[in-house]
C-alpha cells in the first residue's frame, strides 16, 4: 500500500461518549473477536494505517476502565467529555479541540467497529484543504469520514454544542469515494443490533 502524501497530518477522533443507554453497557467494550472489544478494534486498525494522533473522547464513567487497559494506555490520547448528554457535536469540539495537528481528521462512531486500512487509504487518497471525503455504497453515505483543514477550522469557531454535523456540512464540498463494503452502513445502537450483526 502507497501512503499519500496527505497522510503525514492525518490524525482519528474516536468518539465513545455516549451512555449507550440502549445498549445497556458501553459499547467501548463490546467484544469484537475473542480477546479484541471494539475500541481495541478501531484503534488498531488506525495504527497499522500509520495514523499516529488518535484521540478518544469518552465520558467520565468509562474513565478508568479505558485508561487501565494494558493495550490503550499508551496508544490513544483519552480526553473527558463532561457533558455528553449535549451531544455528538460536543464531543466532535472537545476532540478536535485536542489534536495537536489539524490538517485533516476522521471522524470514527464507536458503534461501527468494521473500519479498515483499505478504507481508510482509499478516502485519505481523496481528502484536500477544503472538503470531506464519505464512503458510499449504492449511493448511501456510511462511516467514517475524512475532514479537511478548512472545516475542522470551521468547527472550532463555532461556539456551540449542539449542531448537527451532517447539516453543518453541506456548506462545504463532499467527495464520495465509492465502496462495495457494506460495513459502512453498520450502526450497533442496541444488544438486538449487536447480536444480529455478529451471529450471537
Amino acid at each position: 500500500m502507497t501512503i499519500p502524501h496527505s497522510h503525514i497530518g492525518a490524525s482519528a477522533l474516536i468518539l465513545a461518549a455516549g451512555f449507550s443507554n440502549r445498549m445497556g453497557q458501553c459499547k467501548a467494550f463490546l467484544s469484537f473477536e475473542k480477546g479484541k472489544t471494539f475500541l481495541e478494534k478501531i484503534i488498531e486498525e488506525y495504527t497499522k494505517f500509520g495514523i499516529s494522533e488518535i484521540i478518544v473522547v469518552i465520558n467520565k464513567n468509562f474513565e478508568n476502565e479505558m485508561i487501565m487497559n494494558p493495550f490503550l494506555r499508551d496508544k490513544p490520547k483519552f480526553v473527558i467529555n463532561l457533558n455528553p448528554e449535549n451531544g455528538r457535536w460536543s464531543s466532535i469540539l472537545i476532540g478536535l479541540n485536542a489534536l495537536k495537528r489539524k490538517n485533516s481528521c476522521y471522524i470514527q462512531n464507536i458503534d461501527n467497529p468494521f473500519v479498515t486500512t483499505d478504507l481508510l487509504f482509499n478516502l485519505e487518497t481523496k481528502i484536500n484543504i477544503d472538503n470531506y471525503v464519505v464512503p458510499v455504497i449504492k449511493g448511501k453515505g456510511g462511516h467514517p469520514i475524512l475532514i479537511g483543514h478548512e472545516i475542522i477550522k470551521s468547527i472550532l469557531s463555532i461556539d456551540e454544542t449542539d449542531r448537527d454535523l451532517k447539516e453543518f456540512l453541506i456548506r462545504f464540498k463532499r467527495t464520495e469515494v465509492e465502496t462495495n463494503d457494506k460495513n459502512i452502513l453498520v450502526n450497533i445502537n442496541t444488544l438486538e443490533d449487536y447480536k444480529k450483526i455478529f451471529n450471537l
